[in-house]
C-alpha cells in the first residue's frame, strides 16, 4: 500500500464505518417491526409490503461519505493544530494537501447527503433531507469549532444521535411523538443512549494527545450509555439484559486491558467498536415481533415468514458482525 492510499485511509478513520451502519440500520429495523402484519389479524394472511433493500443500500452509502467526509475535514481544519501537536498526520507529514483534503471533504459531504435523500420514499424525502442537513451541519460545527470549546461534545453526541432517525424514515415509516407510540419511545432512547456514549467517548478522546483520563464521572457515563432503553423496551426485558451484560463486559475487558495513562487511545476505539451494542438493545422489539410471526406462523402469509426470517437474522448478526469488522479493519484503519 502506497504512503499516500493509506494516509487517506488514515483520515478517514474507515475503521468505524461499521458502527455508523449499524447506527441506520437499527432505525430501519425498528421501522420493518412496524410494517410486518400483526399477528392474529384479517391483515396475517396478505402478502407484506415490500422491504426495501435498495433503498437501505442506498442511504449506507450516503451515510458512510458523509461519515468519510466529515472525518477527512476534521484533519483539513486540524492541520495547523495538528503540526505542532500531531505532526505524524496524514496532512502535517506531507502525505496529503490540505487544499486536497478540503476537496475531498466537501465532495464526500455533499455526495453523502444527495444520496441519503434519494434513498428515501417520495413521501418522505423532504422529512429525510431536513434529518440528513441537520446532520451534516452537526458534522461541519464539530470540525469547525471544537478545539478548546465545552459544547463540542454535545455537537458530536448529535451526530450519532441522528443516524437511526434516517433508517426509520428511510424505511418509509414516520415518528409522530404526539402522543407517544411505542416506536417513539424506543427511538428517543436509543438516540439518547448514542448521543451519552457518544458525548462520553469525546471527552475521553481529548486526553488522547496528552494522556490520563477523563475523570470518574465521564467512566460513568459510559457504563449508564443503555439506561434509557430500559425505560422504552417494555416486554423486551430480558433482551436488553442480554446485550447490557455484553456492552458491560467489553467496557470492563478493555479497562482491564489498557490501564491509563497510556491506554486512553486504545480505550476510545474499543468504546467506539461497542456502540453496535447499543443498537442491538434497540432490535428487541423487531426480534421479538420476528419470532411471534415465526413461531405462530399458521395463517401468516409465506412472504411475511421469510421477510421475518430474514430480518430476525439480520437482527441477530448486525451487532457481532459490526463489531467484528471494526476489530479486523482497525488493525490496519486506526479507529481515531
Amino acid at each position: 500500500m502506497s504512503p499516500k492510499l493509506r494516509g487517506w485511509l488514515i483520515l478517514t478513520r474507515g475503521s468505524n464505518l461499521p458502527t455508523v451502519w449499524s447506527n441506520v440500520l437499527a432505525g430501519w429495523l425498528l421501522a420493518q417491526g412496524l410494517r410486518l402484519r400483526p399477528i392474529g389479524s384479517e391483515y396475517a394472511g396478505q402478502p407484506p409490503e415490500p422491504i426495501g433493500w435498495g433503498g437501505l443500500v442506498l442511504l449506507l452509502l450516503g451515510v458512510s461519505l458523509t461519515y468519510v467526509g466529515g472525518m477527512i475535514l476534521n484533519d483539513a481544519f486540524d492541520a495547523r493544530w495538528d503540526a505542532e501537536r500531531r505532526s505524524t498526520r496524514p496532512i502535517p507529514a506531507g502525505l496529503i494537501a490540505v487544499g486536497e483534503a478540503l476537496r475531498a471533504g466537501w465532495g464526500a459531504l455533499a455526495a453523502g447527503f444527495v444520496l441519503t435523500v434519494l434513498a428515501a420514499p417520495a413521501p418522505l424525502r423532504k422529512t429525510v433531507a431536513v434529518v440528513a442537513l441537520l446532520l451534516a451541519l452537526c458534522v461541519l460545527i464539530y470540525d469547525r469549532w471544537h478545539k478548546g470549546v465545552s459544547w463540542a461534545p454535545v455537537v458530536m453526541g448529535a451526530c450519532r444521535a441522528l443516524l437511526p432517525p434516517l433508517g426509520f424514515f428511510v424505511a418509509g415509516e414516520r415518528l409522530y411523538f404526539l402522543p407517544l407510540s411505542d416506536a417513539d419511545w424506543i427511538m428517543l432512547a436509543h438516540m439518547s443512549a448514542l448521543w451519552l456514549l457518544t458525548f462520553a467517548i469525546t471527552l475521553v478522546a481529548r486526553h488522547e494527545a496528552t494522556g490520563g483520563g477523563a475523570g470518574r464521572r465521564v467512566e460513568a457515563l459510559l457504563f449508564l450509555a443503555p439506561v434509557p432503553l430500559f425505560f422504552a423496551v417494555g416486554l423486551f426485558w430480558p433482551w436488553m439484559l442480554l446485550w447490557t451484560g455484553v456492552y458491560a463486559w467489553w467496557l470492563v475487558r478493555s479497562n482491564r486491558r489498557h490501564p491509563l495513562p497510556a491506554g486512553v487511545g486504545p480505550r476510545v476505539a474499543d468504546r467506539l467498536a461497542a456502540m453496535p451494542f447499543i443498537d442491538a438493545m434497540a432490535n428487541g422489539h423487531l426480534a421479538f415481533v420476528c419470532l411471534g410471526t415465526l413461531i405462530k406462523h399458521k395463517g401468516v402469509h409465506p412472504e411475511a415468514l421469510f421477510a421475518a426470517a430474514c430480518l430476525l437474522l439480520l437482527v441477530l448478526a448486525a451487532a457481532p458482525v459490526a463489531v467484528r469488522l471494526v476489530l479486523r479493519w482497525r488493525k490496519q484503519i486506526p479507529s481515531t
